[in-house]
């Protein structure tokens, strides 16, 4: 595996440049004079860049843990997608001024960073958009499209282990000290032992191949003029190399709602996605388990870098007790029922 270590991306500090230097950087490699704003990333460094004309792009700076390969691996999965499906609303790729895709820039600290430019997608973040009708059928429909895209892509880079990666949820075990509350440490101590004895071994005959990984509200956008219509899918951070259905898994743990119909939307999202890629049995029975792996994922994760940056746990842990309602509500409805409507709906 390319990181023996899956906790160290994330324990690694993000990129500290400057706003001076990172446009120090634009003009040397891109030949771009622009004013640079900075964007919110739990791992990375990103920056907004306008230049005169009011065009848009984004620069990021990847975690001095993440290996080049593994950006390279994000790189060329977007080019990948540019090719094969350039009807899919996501970031390309732009080159610098000598024709290559990202560059090596060294910090301050003597830390080396892979650096590449993306362009800018319009629109606003769904989770900015309330108020509005559901999009689960457009983003179902995108999500199949994006896998059915990435179906034939592999690169060496995808050869990784990635916490938010479904897959090693049982890893999260190391987790635990991290979690304050004790109730909350017991009911994921308990999800964990029930995904490694009775959900990990059944994952094996599962279909694998390269997904996002990452379909949650902050990386959907919807138009700004119409928030009711899809404009694009980004972040592709999270790329993996993993089951087809954990893809499913986490759209559908953020589509949860707290409700008296918690799985309303998750059902328009099934409906649409599986009538361009249809699920096995196998698919659908474990659905209900893989959502909750999500949200124990969310969980214990913001938990532990609530544990390793105090001063910052007001913004990791800011919507903490929603997170948890969700948690014990996915925990609730993994059962019969549930997989009797999901069958119903993905085999209609």
């Amino acid at each position: 595996m390319l990181i023996a270590d899956p906790f160290e991306v994330l324990r690694t500090p993000a990129p500290a440049f400057s706003i001076q230097r990172a446009a120090e950087l634009l003009r040397e490699n891109y030949d771009l004079r622009a004013e640079l704003a900075p964007l919110v990333s739990e791992r990375d460094q990103n920056f907004l860049v306008t230049i005169t004309d009011g065009a848009r792009y984004v620069l990021k700076f990847a975690n001095s843990a993440e290996r080049p390969e593994v950006t390279d691996f994000q790189v060329q999965a977007l080019r990948h997608i540019a090719r094969v499906a350039p009807e899919i609303p996501v970031p390309a790729v732009v080159p610098t001024r000598d024709d290559l895709l990202m560059f090596e820039a060294m910090s301050d600290t003597g830390t080396s960073h892979q650096v590449r430019l993306l362009s800018w997608l319009d629109g606003k973040p769904l989770y900015d958009a309330k108020g509005v009708s559901s999009i689960a059928g457009q983003m179902g429909r995108c999500l199949a499209q994006l896998g059915l895209a990435l179906k034939v892509f592999s690169h060496p880079g995808s050869d990784q282990i990635l916490l938010w990666d479904i897959q090693h949820a049982a890893l999260l075990i190391e987790l635990l000290p991290h979690v304050r509350d004790a109730a909350l440490r017991r009911l994921c101590e308990t999800q964990l032992t029930h995904f490694r004895e009775s959900v990990e071994p059944r994952l094996h005959s599962l279909r694998r191949q390269v997904i996002h990984n990452d379909m949650n509200p902050g990386n959907v956008l919807v138009s700004s003029n119409d928030a009711s219509r899809l404009a694009g899918v980004i972040d592709f951070g999270d790329l993996a190399h993993s089951h087809l259905v954990n893809d499913l898994a986490i759209a559908a743990a953020y589509l949860c709602r707290l409700d008296d119909d918690p799985y309303a939307e998750v059902v328009e999202f099934l409906s649409a996605y599986t009538k361009i890629v249809p699920l096995s049995d196998d698919e659908i029975s474990l659905l209900p388990d893989l959502i909750v792996a999500r949200r124990l994922t969310t969980t214990m994760i913001s938990q532990w870098r609530a544990s390793l940056h105090p001063e910052n746990i007001e913004y990791i842990l800011g919507d903490e007790a929603r997170s948890r309602r969700k948690l014990e509500l996915t925990v609730d409805l993994c059962n019969e029922n549930t997989r009797r409507r999901f069958r119903e709906v993905c085999c209609s």
